[in-house]
């Protein structure tokens, strides 16, 4: 059953949202190339240091097109006025979040793989030295994993306002903070969701405790969505 309602909200996705990934990891790797280029690769790191100045960029990335993706799937439900359709098939209510919420994770990790790609491309370019495949892969992966409690938040946010302002203004100005609040001495301000991708890095020592807590904080909200989601009237 959950097979066939991923099957049907893949064909309802809209053009955007599947290239997404593609506009994420262009995106990424565009700023990440830039800033090394520019700045970055004349300093001792040399081509290594390309690896921080994605750090500086990932969960921003990654959090917008969650933002984005969330908006515009719940959106389309609302505009159309079909929650009340989709919510009558005889499937579980919240099969049908958790659907569209494992589509969100696949975009993303579509991204992290075509961020992956392009770096690699990056590396061969300008650099004969071999690349460092540990941090090359785990670096966009773990950004991607650790943003699973933001999925489950802008979902259900995006799900509950059928108009999508709020819900955007809020996960955009989520994602521009996670620029900032990694670098936070307060861990009272790093167990904020939106801290997770950047602290989640392997240039952060300490890195797998915030995985764990990713993965932990981002399964019990998910649940927690799909509850408030199955029991939710739609008009």
């Amino acid at each position: 059953m959950m097979l066939e309602l991923m099957r049907a909200e893949g064909l309802k996705l809209k053009l955007l949202c599947r290239w997404m990934p593609v506009i994420q990891g262009i995106i990424l790797i565009s700023m990440t190339a830039l800033e090394w280029y520019l700045y970055f690769r004349q300093g001792p790191g040399g081509i290594y240091a390309g690896f921080a100045v994605m750090y500086m960029f990932l969960s921003f990335v990654f959090l917008l097109g969650i933002t984005l993706l969330a908006s515009i799937m719940a959106g389309t439900e609302h505009e159309t006025k079909a929650w009340k359709q989709l919510l009558a098939m005889p499937v579980p209510k919240a099969s049908v979040y958790l659907a569209k919420l494992v589509w969100i994770l696949v975009l993303q990790v579509c991204a992290a793989l075509i961020t992956i790609m392009g770096m690699c491309l990056i590396w061969v370019l300008y650099s004969n030295e071999p690349i460092p495949w540990g941090i090359m892969i785990l670096q966009p992966l773990f950004a991607c994993l650790s943003t699973l409690p933001m999925m489950a938040i802008q979902l259900w946010q995006s799900t509950v306002f059928s108009n999508q302002a709020l819900p955007l203004t809020l996960g955009i100005f989520g994602s521009i903070s996670s620029l900032f609040l990694a670098r936070s001495n307060s861990y009272i301000i790093q167990i904020l969701p939106w801290s997770y991708p950047a602290l989640s890095s392997p240039l952060i020592p300490g890195h797998m405790q915030w995985i764990g807590i990713s993965l932990g904080v981002g399964g019990i909200l998910s649940v927690l969505g799909a509850l408030l989601f199955a029991r939710r009237e739609f008009e």
